[in-house]
């Protein structure tokens, strides 16, 4: 019987059509569930991709706008950020780490952390592709009011001051300490 079937060609073609016609009920079925799941995992990753580009973006603009004072707190945050936002990018590590070891050097030399720091904020701008509209003397050029270079150097002297009075509390703590432990026990007469 069955080979009377296969031997008759329009029973095949009939066997064909409905089998075709199945496959596309269940693709027609299935493609807007697919367009659908395909739409919102481009979406996801177009956002990922958005928040990770503004995350490099701040960072890039946190030390561009510090490069004048490198140890302000923002700036540090930062500098410490670089390596999980450009965590892709080799050459700005790289900058970072020249950065570091630069800011880690005694004597710390000024020109080199200053050249070092233009050079991690050029390589930041090439990851972010805003390289072509910045040159390398853009990094360079620090507005520094003298006013504001004051203020800083009157609140440097005034944590080295109050350093060196809780220091002397330290010293004098320690002391009177010492003083109460041997006066007790009382010394038995």
């Amino acid at each position: 019987m069955i080979s009377q079937i296969l031997s008759n060609p329009a029973v095949i073609a009939a066997f064909l059509s409905a089998i075709a016609a199945i496959a596309a009920a269940v693709a027609t079925w299935r493609a807007p569930v697919s367009a659908a799941r395909i739409g919102e995992r481009l979406r996801r990753q177009g956002e990922g991709e958005l928040e990770s580009r503004r995350f490099r973006m701040n960072v890039f603009a946190y030390i561009m706008q510090g490069r004048a004072e490198i140890w302000s707190e923002e700036t540090v945050r930062a500098l410490n950020s670089i390596d999980v936002a450009f965590n892709h990018s080799v050459s700005v590590r790289e900058a970072w780490a020249e950065l570091y070891q630069a800011l880690n050097t005694a004597p710390m030399q000024n020109h080199v952390v200053d050249e070092r720091i233009r050079k991690l904020l050029r390589e930041m701008a090439i990851d972010l592709g805003i390289s072509d509209t910045l040159r390398l003397d853009d990094f360079g050029r620090i507005y520094f009011p003298t006013a504001l270079a004051e203020e800083r150097q009157a609140r440097a002297l005034e944590r080295q001051a109050t350093l060196q009075r809780l220091a002397g509390r330290g010293v004098a703590a320690q002391t009177n300490e010492n003083a109460a432990l041997e006066l007790w026990p009382p010394k038995p007469d």
